[in-house]
């Protein structure tokens, strides 16, 4: 597969998969926080917890204190913002637009679908409020994601967009934990799980009783539910695996050792340091935790472009001087 497809593949997967995480995280956030919506530390918070440097945002801060609303109109509808959510599907469109001979028809049809109602459905997100907005993201992302995995061909280039929006589900999670403060109550956990989709997964596994350990074992360990940390690890880890050739071996003879990827070592090594920890000990150091995972994820990302994405730098040709 050519470099310029699987690049584009892999980050088709991560910005459909940023979008639908941000549309979570902030539904919940606009819901639970509206009573609190004049709070000045608000929307610095919110904005913490995406990984935004709020000192870096001059312009957004120079026009008085960074509130809800203005976290929520960077993070939902600022077009030029490649972690808001407008910004994440446009930039998703845009890398499939290349890859028509590789997409089927109908995952192109519907991620083109999204990007052209996308305008009208903000305008009037602006007018009637943003969880409408939200819904929509949530539920084209769902239809895209469902289309990917169901009639796309799983071949190498449906792995890079898999490994795309696994490492994407890590690093955004991640980032959700790290914003719930140490004191946090059942309440604010509630949310988490609402934003992360873990509810009724937590329901049916621990009934109402939430407690942090509890809503830790499902988002991050529970090797059942789809949108854990674990098991976007172990897509991501099989995916690598795959493309590197680790399934595949000669009939008739003893399949020799292949090496894994430094990518596919880098993400299996976080994802056995959460299986085997108890969730009271991830609990008890859930800073550390995510800080390991946001490293380990941006490290495995950058070794995957090292190895996949490097392009021959351009040579330049000069005439010898004459002697």
């Amino acid at each position: 597969m050519l470099s310029r497809i699987a690049e584009a593949l892999y980050w088709m997967g991560r910005y459909l998969e940023r979008a639908d995480d941000t549309a979570r995280l902030l539904d919940v956030y606009v819901h639970r926080m509206v009573v609190q919506a004049n709070d000045d530390h608000l929307g610095v918070a919110l904005l913490e917890s995406m990984g935004i440097d709020v000192a870096e945002l001059d312009g957004l801060a120079g026009a008085g204190p960074i509130d809800l609303w203005k976290a929520t109109e960077l993070l939902a509808y600022d077009a030029d913002n490649p972690s808001s959510v407008v910004g994440s599907l446009r930039l998703a469109r845009e890398n499939a637009r290349g890859l028509r001979e590789i997409l089927a028809t109908e995952v192109w049809e519907a991620l083109n679908r999204t990007h052209h109602e996308l305008d009208q459905h903000v305008r009037a997100a602006r007018t009637l409020g943003p969880h409408l907005l939200f819904q929509w993201v949530r539920d084209r992302v769902a239809l895209v994601g469902g289309l990917i995995d169901t009639v796309l061909l799983h071949d190498d280039g449906w792995r890079f967009l898999t490994i795309g929006r696994s490492l994407e589900r890590v690093d955004m999670t991640a980032r959700l934990l790290g914003a719930v403060p140490a004191d946090a109550d059942a309440s604010r956990w509630s949310g988490v799980l609402v934003s992360c989709g873990a509810n009724d997964a937590f329901l049916r596994t621990y009934g109402g009783d939430i407690d942090r350990a509890k809503a830790l074992s499902v988002l991050l360990l529970d090797p059942d539910f789809p949108r854990s940390v674990s098991y976007a690890l172990a897509q991501a880890e099989q995916a690598l695996g795959d493309v590197d050739g680790g399934q595949r071996g000669t009939s008739g003879r003893r399949r020799p050792l292949v090496r894994s990827s430094a990518a596919a070592r880098e993400v299996g090594r976080i994802r056995s340091e959460l299986a085997y920890t108890d969730p009271v000990d991830l609990a008890a150091e859930l800073p550390d935790v995510v800080a390991r995972l946001q490293a380990a994820t941006a490290h495995a990302s950058e070794l995957v472009t090292q190895r996949y994405f490097q392009r021959v730098a351009f040579i330049e040709w000069t005439p010898e001087k004459a002697g």
